[in-house]
Order: C-alpha cells, then structure tokens, then sequence
C-alpha cells in the first residue's frame, strides 16, 4: 500500500491514538538485533509524511540509532467506546491502528514553532509538580522521514478500509 495515497487516513489513525493512549510506541533496534519499544508522548506529524519528537530520557534509542537509524512507530486507538461500538456493529469505522516505518536525523534544536507546540500539547498539566520536572527543559527533537506503512488488521472487521 502507497503511504501516499493513505497518509490523511493514518493521521486520523494517529491522532485517535494519541487522544486514547497519550503516546506512541517506537520500536528500535539494538547492536545485538534485539528489539526495543519506549513509549514517546511528544510525537508531532506533519503533511509531509514527516514527523519529529522530543528527544529527552530513553537511553536506549539514541545508542541503537548509533548503527541503526530505522524505527517503528505505532499508535493504538484504545478508546474503550471505539472498541466496544466496533465490536457491537461488527466493524470498524476507522483503523484501530496503523504501524510506520521510518529512519530517524540526528537530534536538532527544536524550534521555537515545535516548543510552543508542545507546550500547547501539556498545557493542561502545566500547575502539577511532575509538569515542570518532566517537561520544563525539552528543547531536543529529532525527525522522522515515514516511508512506509502497515495497518493493524483484523479480519472481516477491518474490510474496505485501507487504499
């Protein structure tokens, strides 16, 4: 399938995730082959089939982009409605979920546009402790060039939905 053709289909896919789960898994690879998933909040995508997130805690992903700057993201629409309503009607309006395949920059300074984007993302939390000892020093990001895509499917449920 074109990534293409389906990249406003996988943001809807993304942004369902995102309001469900609040973050994205990114799976990477370490020197050994072994796989690796960390849960990353702060993804942001853009038209381009392009995204970028704030490159702050996980140890792990920055030495496994040493040899290995592939990743796989996922995002998972677990919105306990949207899965029961399926379930009841039998299919799925919209892709529970979608993986992308893409590689990785080298980490940059964010701009000011992407920090005022993320601060509009948390500003909801922006009077809770945990807000300024998580979130007061993000200023890393790193981009993500998507090349391709795999849908989550189940069958019969997930019939006609994807190009």
């Amino acid at each position: 399938m074109d990534i293409g053709k389906n990249w406003s289909e996988i943001l809807e896919v993304l942004a369902n995730a995102k309001r469900s789960n609040r973050f994205f898994s990114i799976a990477t690879v370490d020197c050994d082959g072994n796989p690796h998933v960390t849960p990353i909040g702060h993804v942001f995508f853009r038209d381009d089939m392009t995204g970028y997130y704030f490159d702050a805690y996980s140890q792990a992903m920055p030495k496994n982009f040493e040899h290995n700057k592939r990743v796989c993201l996922m995002g998972v629409n677990s919105s306990t409605k949207f899965w029961l309503k399926s379930l009841f009607k039998g299919q799925f309006k919209s892709a529970p979920a979608v993986r992308l395949f893409g590689e990785v920059s080298e980490p940059r300074k964010a701009t000011q546009e992407e920090i005022e984007k993320l601060q509009n993302a948390i500003r909801i939390t922006s009077k809770l402790k945990g807000h300024k000892l998580l979130w007061s020093d993000l200023t890393r990001v790193r981009d993500i060039k998507f090349d391709a895509f795999s849908p989550a499917t189940y069958p019969a449920m997930c019939d006609g939905l994807w190009k």
